[in-house]
């Protein structure tokens, strides 16, 4: 009997990241050892993207159905795999770890079906119930900060929690569950129901000095005991994959929930160790330090008080604070006002950036650092387009460089900087960064946050064995 040569498979983990603007998929062979060791070097890594299908109201309301959400992570699976293939042969998907944007969430009734649209993290619902409560509760108000490690503001997940309930149209039974978006792709995609406690961080329902459910908050808004599901941690196994929607290659992969995504990227870029700073350079320009152990509740004040917030790290044993501007947002609409937005246009002007000394009075780019909203551009003569960049990006870096002063005072100096994303590719966002940054360095890492989901899919894979 005559026989054809044999087909072996690769075995191969995938990383999911559900971020604002898009969502994206990474393949990556199996690697050995513990993924939080790993480099995260995403050199031939395959990847998938996909725009995030918001749906934006007149009103401005944003929000998606959840089930969307769950054909995107299918679709990033097929799509990473199929890429995979075209270069190297059949694949295996051993693991999957997904991680993405933390406020927004996913509300189930007792038999596990959503109940209500995700609400983007960015919108504003909730603010008016947020205000009632504070008039109903002043004590719970003042208490919120120091025990959650959270402003009060409309993007904590009880802002929208509240807001579903004063619509009417959201009944919560005894056994509702609320799961952040990676928990819930998760859990659609056949796992278990968990909760990660950096995610959980950002829900405005978690002692900080427990790290279990605040039953004050609980009580405050008038939800069940058990709207949070159990603890489990990123990169441990939370179920296999069973959904029959789900390319065959990835049927019985191991699920991990990997986190909120700026955790995951600085695990990716290897600045999550004591008193380092990881800087994300995407839409928005977020600062995320790591702190050795748990925090107090005088510390978790003084920490919202410098404007940032304070929360678990997907790293062990190691607390999270988290600060940002709408740097990227800032940059992307001046390009578009200089007419630069080709790969081609925005390295003439890179470049011409680098060779810009003084600015020319009168010239001076600001916005609310904060919150998408206006960017304001006020120029006079000798006002070039190579001016206004710098102009743009020395205004943002100056704006991290404030944040992180803030911070300082109260949890001292960092000791090493690591910065990636999309806008570090340009020299001139590199420089105003490095002037602003010490002891700042620029990872290879293409795409960090997918990049860290990955490796923790393997952090899972090992710990199922």
């Amino acid at each position: 009997m005559v026989t054809g040569p044999m087909t072996t498979s690769t075995d191969v983990v995938i990383g999911i990241d559900l971020g604002t603007t898009s969502a994206k998929a990474v393949i990556r062979p199996v690697a050995g050892g513990d993924a939080r060791n790993d480099s995260g070097h995403d050199n031939g890594a395959h990847y998938a993207e996909q725009p995030t299908p918001w749906q934006t109201r007149a009103s401005g309301q944003t929000q998606i159905d959840p089930r969307r959400l769950t054909r995107l992570a299918v679709d990033l699976i097929g799509s990473a795999v199929r890429s995979a293939e075209s270069h190297h042969g059949p694949v295996r998907v051993r693991a999957i770890g997904v991680t993405g944007l933390a406020e927004s969430g996913v509300l189930l009734d007792a038999a596990g079906h959503p109940v209500a649209p995700v609400i983007a993290w960015f919108d504003h619902r909730g603010a008016r119930e947020l205000e009632q409560l504070a008039q109903r509760e002043p004590a719970f108000k003042a208490a919120f900060a120091r025990t959650t490690g959270l402003p009060w503001s409309a993007q904590a997940s009880l802002a929208k929690l509240l807001w579903l309930q004063a619509g009417g149209t959201t009944k919560l039974s005894p056994s509702a569950t609320w799961l952040s978006l990676p928990e819930w792709i998760v859990f659609a995609l056949g796992g278990d129901k968990v909760r990660e406690p950096s995610l959980a961080s950002r829900t405005g329902l978690i002692d900080q000095g427990t790290g279990e459910p605040w039953p004050q908050a609980l009580a405050a808004a008038g939800l069940p005991d058990g709207i949070l599901p159990a603890e489990r941690l990123a990169g441990h196994p939370a179920g296999r994959v069973t959904s029959e929607d789900v390319i065959p290659n990835a049927a019985g992969a191991v699920l991990t929930v990997a986190g909120h995504d700026h955790p995951v990227a600085a695990l990716a870029v290897g600045a999550t160790g004591p008193g380092e700073l990881f800087n994300s350079s995407g839409t928005a320009d977020v600062l995320a330090r790591s702190v050795p152990g748990p925090l107090d509740a005088t510390n978790r004040q003084a920490i919202v008080d410098a404007g940032w917030s304070a929360g678990r790290h997907v790293r062990p044993d190691t607390s999270l604070l988290l600060a940002g501007v709408s740097g990227g947002l800032l940059l992307r609409r001046v390009l578009t006002a200089l007419g630069a937005e080709t790969a081609a246009a925005r390295a003439v002007l890179d470049q011409a950036s680098l060779d810009v000394r003084d600015l020319p009075p009168g010239l001076d780019v600001s916005g609310d650092g904060r919150r998408s909203d206006d960017v304001v551009l006020r120029i006079q003569d000798g006002a070039t387009p190579a001016a206004i960049w710098t102009a743009a990006v020395h205004y943002t870096a100056d704006q991290a460089s404030r944040l992180l002063t803030d911070i300082e005072k109260v949890v001292g100096p960092h000791q090493r900087a690591v910065a990636a994303g999309g806008w570090t590719q340009m020299a001139s966002v590199r420089a105003a960064k490095a002037a602003v940054l010490d002891a700042l360095s620029f990872s290879p890492v293409v795409q960090p946050g997918v990049t860290g989901a990955a490796l923790l899919a393997c952090h899972a894979l090992e710990g199922n064995r």
